[in-house]
């Protein structure tokens, strides 16, 4: 999908297009159907926004890698106090 690339480095991707993305990416993929919601979730799972530089507006975590899936598998989302979800 267009709407979300890789930076030419590997370390981090962009979002070209929100509305593309929501519509077409996330649902394949994720419940969520608002992008503040789905910026949350990238924060929870260690994700940061680039504020500065060529790179700013691209999301980075050291364990989502261009071409090495196997390190998503140390990815760990933050628990939330008081959430009591079961599963």
């Amino acid at each position: 999908v267009a709407c979300v690339a890789w930076l030419p480095h590997g370390r981090a991707f962009r979002i070209e297009d929100q509305r593309e993305f929501m519509e077409v990416a996330v649902p394949m993929f994720f419940k969520q159907t608002k992008i503040r919601s789905f910026f949350r979730q990238l924060n929870l799972w260690g994700y940061r926004r680039i504020s500065k530089g060529i790179d700013a507006g691209a999301w980075y975590n050291k364990f989502f890698l261009r071409g090495q899936p196997k390190e998503m598998d140390k990815m760990v989302r933050i628990k939330i106090k008081g959430n009591k979800k079961s599963k």
